[in-house]
């Protein structure tokens, strides 16, 4: 009887959460993995002129097992999509929604073959709680949120997550290895809910504008968002809300709390940066590479070359075709180096406007209104950071409005991925290698979650 009570109130609960997701879909999966075939296996088998990807596993109960594809099978049309490569199924795989139908066609032996069906539910992510998957509204779309707590029925301190810049989903039901993840169940098991959003465009978020395009203004909205709607969780306490701030999540954290109608009890960030984002870019060309041993003088000619399109982009709010009209601009961005990682009107995968935004802001004045309790954290060799200036500068802006309000901590031997590593060269040369891949879901550091939820627990 005591079970089947608990499980119904944790159902209630929940319900207001699942029932608000009705607009989102789950993602599904074939649940294989594969490789590109050769054009000379395709010969072999006698299908010249065709592409295809090779079958390498299958996982059970997922639609690739459910329909009989089987390893060494070669896919070769999934729904309209005929002679796929990679990347037209990577492509492919990343727009499909459970339920959906689904036609694929595949090569066996030498006979081609086409099973119909449809598409089974993607992983979820597991956790040492409950995992529910929501969403909240963000213009005319919506976009996913995901949330874990601990096992019960009562109203949880919970910590919400502000990712970095990139364009990458937090969603890790395919990586629970993911450091972030790690960070996550630690959390859960101190006995926070930890609340997560996706960025527009990003994940299962749906109607909105592409993450790429968006300035941070637009970005910054969906966190906004996302907080609001913590309060009408029934299992949040809405008094115990701490922000985390991740990377750039740490300069949205301090906007978050300035804006925001009820004040969280405190942030956190792991790397943040207060400065100006110009002169942050200054610090990227100038100070990270000194420390990875980078010749000086190489450095030096590399950051006077480069100032004059930072100025022009972050300052004065340069586009990217603005920037093509000045001869030395377009060498620099089309160089094979790409210092600014361009492609098609994106700088690192974001919009112009995005961090020229950034630029714009006066972090110092934000830091001041928002106010909170603030635990400050740099990691040993955090080559984003770059130094742990930011860092020290939030604690004593913090301190100055709040006396005694604002922490710093130094986080010993770990990277800006929460990784343990023994030097900044370690580091690079594993990214360099190959292998911070496989070196990263062993050798994440466990005590920023023993930092954070201490910090906490003090508040």
């Amino acid at each position: 009887m005591h079970f089947k009570f608990s499980f119904g109130l944790i159902f209630t609960l929940l319900a207001a959460f699942y029932t608000s997701a009705q607009h989102l879909r789950h993602k599904g999966t074939l649940g294989i993995e594969c490789v590109e075939a050769s054009d000379s296996l395709l010969q072999t088998l006698k299908f010249p002129n065709t592409q295809g990807i090779l079958v390498k596993s299958v996982v059970p109960n997922f639609t690739a097992a459910k329909l009989g594809i089987q390893v060494d099978d070669i896919i070769v049309a999934i729904n309209e999509m005929d002679s796929l490569d990679l990347l037209d199924f990577k492509k492919l795989e990343r727009e499909l929604n459970e339920e959906e139908p689904i036609a694929i066609t595949f090569i066996r032996g030498r006979r081609k073959t086409r099973v119909v069906g449809q598409v089974l539910q993607g992983r979820w992510e597991s956790s040492f709680g409950e995992v529910a998957y929501g969403e909240v509204g963000y213009g005319r779309g919506f976009l996913r949120t995901i949330v874990h707590k601990p096992y019960g029925a009562a109203r949880f301190p919970t910590v919400f997550y502000l990712q970095d810049y990139t364009c990458g989903s937090i969603d890790f039901s395919k990586d629970s290895l993911s450091p972030i993840k790690k960070m996550v169940d630690g959390w859960v098991k101190a006995g926070y809910a930890v609340v997560r959003v996706e960025k527009p465009g990003v994940g299962e978020s749906e109607g909105t504008k592409d993450c790429a395009r968006l300035n941070y203004l637009e970005e910054l909205m969906a966190f906004q968002n996302a907080l609001a709607s913590l309060k009408k969780l029934p299992y949040i306490d809405s008094t115990q809300i701490f922000l985390f701030g991740h990377s750039l999540g740490g300069i949205a954290a301090p906007l978050l709390a300035a804006k925001a109608k009820f004040k969280p009890r405190g942030i956190m960030v792991y790397g943040a940066v207060v400065k100006p984002w110009f002169e942050h870019m200054l610090d990227v060309f100038r100070k990270r590479p000194v420390l990875y041993k980078e010749p000086l003088q190489s450095v030096e000619v590399n950051t006077r070359m480069i100032t004059p399109l930072l100025y022009e982009w972050l300052v004065q709010g340069r586009n990217a075709s603005d920037l093509f009209t000045d001869p030395d601009f377009e060498a620099i961005l089309t160089s094979k180096e790409n210092p600014l990682a361009y492609y098609k009107g994106t700088f690192f995968g974001r919009s112009s406007t995005f961090f020229s935004d950034l630029n714009r802001l006066n972090l110092v004045q934000t830091w001041a209104q928002a106010a909170v309790p603030t635990l400050a954290i740099y990691g040993e060799f955090d080559g984003q950071a770059i130094s742990s200036e930011s860092s020290q500068m939030i604690a004593q802006l913090i301190n100055e409005v709040r006396p005694g309000k604002g922490t710093y901590k130094f986080l010993k031997g770990t990277d800006e991925s929460l990784i343990k590593v023994q030097s900044f060269e370690e580091s690079k040369q594993l990214r360099k290698s190959g292998k911070y891949i496989e070196h990263a879901p062993q050798n994440f550091n466990p005590e920023i979650v023993e930092m954070t939820v201490n910090w906490m627990k003090q508040q």
